[in-house]
């Protein structure tokens, strides 16, 4: 079975890099149905509001592994980066 999971085991929550008005609230695992209630609300007050007060979506930042938007991360081929490794 698959199942949609980052890395780093954290969903992917909130605005999509380089896109405006576009939402991701993907990846998370075998726990999508259980918190899609939370994750639902958040999401809905990121989009209406602006920001979520219900949780903090930043650990969820969808550019987290974009190296152009949140440093230096990945692995490299003869100094270019060639993205995560997992």
């Amino acid at each position: 079975c698959m199942r949609p999971c980052p890395p780093d085991a954290r969903p992917y929550m909130g605005n999509i890099p380089g896109y405006e008005g576009a939402y991701i609230n993907a990846g998370h695992n075998c726990w999508g149905i259980a918190w899609a209630p939370a994750c639902g609300l958040a999401m809905s007050e990121l989009i209406v509001d602006g920001e979520s007060s219900t949780i903090d979506l930043s650990p969820f930042d969808p550019a987290r592994f974009t190296p152009s938007l949140k440093g230096d991360r990945g692995r490299k081929r003869r100094g270019e980066s060639v993205g995560e490794q997992w």
